[in-house]
């Protein structure tokens, strides 16, 4: 239990900006990300505020991946591409064994959950989508990181409401030091912005 853990590597989205360098400028600034919420897939939330992510970064993932993730693992998956690349990291089949996440959610997949009840009660659907529970558990971010990184190692979602990032984290310094990985993707994400919640 004496090995060092260090963070070599931040990723991050938030209202404040879609990389960690842009988050950390616009705080350090004393600038705050809550506004009228203007995402029109909220179903027209008038007078709402919040701290919204108005425009994602551009990335690669591609539509029959997205169709499998709610916004909450999307958002997880691209602050952990940022983070390993920062780190200069790469998971290969070599050494994907070694390589773990954590993912700390205090919600679920809002926005799932949103377009299910709505097919099920306003359009009639008979049945929910096929990937609407994997894609609302609060350990899919972890898992959608794990998918989209290549890691094999220790992979599990953290939920203990405001706290969840924080867990994670600290459960993934656990994993190091216990021996279990040797490089451990963590942190937190959340899109609560649904007209039902």
């Amino acid at each position: 239990m004496d090995r060092r853990v260090v963070i070599t590597g931040v990723g991050g989205l938030c209202g404040l900006g879609t990389d960690a360098a842009s988050m950390w400028k616009e705080m350090r600034e004393g600038r705050s990300a809550i506004g009228p919420l203007a995402n029109s897939e909220l179903h027209d939330l008038e007078g709402m505020t919040g701290a919204e992510i108005k425009a994602l970064p551009e990335h690669d993932i591609d539509r029959k991946q997205l169709v499998s993730m709610a916004r909450f693992s999307l958002l997880a998956v691209l602050a952990a591409r940022e983070a390993m690349r920062q780190a200069g990291l790469s998971c290969d089949e070599g050494n994907a064994h070694r390589f773990g996440a954590t993912v700390g959610v205090g919600g679920l997949g809002w926005d799932v959950m949103e377009e299910t009840y709505r097919a099920l009660l306003l359009d009639g659907a008979r049945r929910v989508g096929i990937l609407a529970v994997p894609k609302t558990m609060p350990s899919a971010a972890a898992g959608q990181v794990s998918l989209r990184l290549g890691l094999r190692g220790p992979v599990f979602g953290v939920t203990s409401a405001c706290a969840s990032a924080n867990h994670a984290i600290a459960s993934a310094v656990d994993q190091i030091k216990l021996g279990r990985a040797d490089v451990m993707v963590s942190g937190g994400s959340d899109a609560p912005f649904a007209w039902g919640v």
